[in-house]
């Protein structure tokens, strides 16, 4: 008997990409899909698409919008799923027609099988190929490397919805969600992923991608990777000196974040709110910054950034 798949889809204002993203998942080859589409309050022609559609598998819901950048939606989906396995689709985002098919047939038999990934294919917001990503993807027991590390984009994932209870959903509290979800599956399950680039994630301007560019979306994303490292601190190992090892890291990618949106403050001449960056930055990892080798050539860039701030900050 066939497998059936809930397909979660948080949607907000994107109209145009979303009508993209359910056709990719309406072709897939594996048939037994229920799609779940929860409308984080849009303003724009969002429930006409899902309508015109006209395709009983796909569950239309609407809410008003949380203002968790369509985690909350996500997480309302997942909760409405019925099928073995859950796949994370965004709006902006498609899957190549065999996609569902081959992750399901890869974790055939293998209970102990928590979650299964394919490779992606980067793409622009004309649909145009940018890139892909490189392979293979780790397999088996991964919690300890996606503790300082995500190789995973929430496009490729699905994961078993017997999971739930066990993980509740962390990752809507937690900043990264995708990252906290596969390490919250990865400390209970092993992983799985089959070797081809069978998902499209979607850089465009209004994508999560460059919202972080800027000052303080950079912020925001260090922040994010803070609260992160402190969920991942609490599914480690009691004892483990590998957790220790991958916390470290953790803590030293936070220190690094945090001095990129320092620098990008400065840049822009945001000087008030640096003070509290360069603290967040110092705490998350005091022994590593301190070191002599690690602060000098951070401490250059930063006066680079901040000559560059007072020469083009605005009046």
């Amino acid at each position: 008997m066939s497998e059936l798949v809930s397909v979660v889809v948080p949607a907000f204002n994107q109209a145009d990409y979303l009508r993209e993203a359910l056709r990719s998942a309406l072709a897939q080859t594996h048939r037994e899909l229920e799609i779940i589409v929860v409308d984080d309050g849009s303003t724009d022609h969002t429930r006409t698409v899902c309508e015109a559609l006209s395709d009983s598998r796909i569950r239309y819901v609407y809410q008003p919008n949380d203002g968790t950048k369509g985690i909350g939606a996500r997480n309302a989906a997942m909760l409405l799923a019925q099928g073995e396995w859950i796949a994370l689709l965004d709006q902006d985002d498609r899957w190549a027609p065999t996609k569902i098919e081959k992750q399901v047939a890869c974790a055939a038999g293998r209970s102990d099988i928590g979650a299964v990934f394919c490779r992606v294919r980067f793409i622009d917001g004309d649909g145009r190929v940018t890139g892909e990503q490189a392979g293979p993807l780790p397999q088996g027991d991964v919690f300890h490397l996606l503790l300082p590390n995500n190789r995973y984009h929430a496009v490729s994932g699905m994961f078993r919805r017997a999971l739930l209870p066990q993980i509740g959903l962390p990752h809507a509290q937690v900043g990264l969600a995708d990252h906290a979800l596969w390490l919250a599956v990865s400390r209970r399950a092993k992983v799985a992923a089959v070797d081809e680039a069978l998902a499209d994630y979607r850089i465009h301007a209004q994508g999560y991608q460059e919202a972080q560019r800027r000052a303080g979306g950079l912020l925001r994303f260090a922040d994010d990777g803070w609260q992160l490292t402190m969920f991942g601190a609490s599914l480690m190992h009691v004892g483990c000196a590998t957790c220790r090892r991958g916390h470290a890291r953790a803590r030293r990618g936070a220190t690094k974040s945090y001095l990129r949106a320092l620098a990008a403050q400065w840049r822009a001449g945001q000087m008030g709110g640096s003070g509290r960056t360069w603290r967040s930055a110092w705490a998350a990892s005091p022994r590593w910054l301190a070191m002599p080798w690690n602060l000098l050539p951070w401490m250059l860039r930063l006066a680079w950034a901040a000559a560059r701030g007072l020469v083009t900050a605005k009046p």
